[in-house]
């Protein structure tokens, strides 16, 4: 182990989400938010998010030297869930005030899913989903929006367009002058240039919640809360293949030369499973190399990383960190 950080003040850290700035690294936990440098192996700075009067989110986001989080400001009463994006500077720590949406009658605001695109000025353009809940109604929507960080305004929005007014809070994939956003059970392709529609594909009695979409080979690629997982065509959401045996996932999918690597689950153990993204087929899985020496050791709850050049994927199995030299 290189290095460990404790912070006596917060013994009960509710998350943990990561954003990363060459050697700079932010970790939040949920208004509490620490810098570290991953080369020296130090901790930089601490921010308490409850002092400045915010409260945090367990989810947040970057680009480049900047940090965003959306927050709730607390004196203002009209202002019950994060519906404020502010940023920090990763080098000077200087905090930035972006947006502020206000809450639409009783629906209670809620941004997810940060993403960034520069338009052919080279103006820089943020894309996030605001998820809004009508608590005393039961209702809920989900809009899209578009803000010209340059301008200073909004570029376009798209209002209340899912089917069942629930998303993923994954973030938006962004590719030339598209973006593919993952609702509860749909998929999108939309202009990156005015917020039209390009495609819409709907899954009925499917879910994707827990698991990242992929984007690679020309193919959009969503793992269900089922067994199933789905490719389509990136230009027109046409069904490439279906895999119906891909097995459930809780965990994030990785893309690595020609693959997609995530964790599930056979004959009752977690596994890790890869499949072909040309043709959908899987042709290697791995399972805990602890088991049965260690009757819990599974995968499924940690998550996977990919090291591009060694080939040498990490997980957890509940019991031991691991470092797994993939096959050819």
């Amino acid at each position: 182990m290189l290095n460990t950080y404790f912070d006596p003040t917060s013994q009960n850290w509710k998350t943990g989400e990561i954003y990363q700035y060459n050697n700079l690294c932010a970790i939040t936990d949920w208004y509490e938010i620490y810098f570290l440098d991953l080369s020296t192996n130090q901790f930089l700075h601490k921010i308490n998010l409850r002092n400045l009067g915010y409260d945090g989110r367990p989810r947040i986001g970057g680009n480049e030297e900047w940090l965003y989080i959306p927050v709730e400001e607390n004196s203002n009463p009209r202002h019950d869930y994060d519906n404020t994006w502010i940023r920090i500077n990763m080098i000077n720590y200087k905090i930035e005030e972006i947006l502020t949406i206000e809450d639409k009658g009783s629906f209670e605001a809620g941004f997810e899913s940060l993403a960034f695109w520069k338009n052919p000025k080279g103006e820089q353009i943020m894309f996030f989903q605001n998820r809004q809940y009508d608590f005393k109604n039961r209702e809920r929507r989900i809009d899209l929006y578009a803000c010209n960080m340059a301008q200073g305004k909004m570029e376009w929005q798209v209002d209340s367009f899912t089917i069942t007014g629930n998303t993923s809070v994954f973030p938006i994939i962004v590719k030339e002058d598209r973006l593919y956003f993952q609702g509860s059970n749909e998929a999108f392709c939309f202009s990156c240039h005015d917020g039209s529609l390009i495609w819409n594909r709907y899954f009925p009695g499917e879910g994707f919640f827990r698991a990242n979409a992929i984007l690679a080979e020309g193919k959009y690629i969503l793992k269900s809360e089922s067994d199933q997982m789905f490719a389509m065509d990136e230009y027109t959401g046409k069904e490439v293949w279906v895999n119906e045996n891909a097995g459930s996932s809780q965990s994030n999918m990785v893309y690595h030369k020609g693959y997609v690597y995530y964790e599930t689950d056979q004959d009752g153990l977690g596994v890790i499973r890869r499949i072909r993204v040309s043709s959908g087929q899987y042709d290697w899985t791995y399972f805990p190399s602890n088991y049965p020496r260690y009757s819990n050791a599974s995968f499924g709850l940690s998550g996977i990383a990919i090291d591009p050049e060694t080939d040498y994927l990490y997980s957890n199995d509940r019991i031991f960190h691991m470092c797994i030299k993939l096959p050819k």
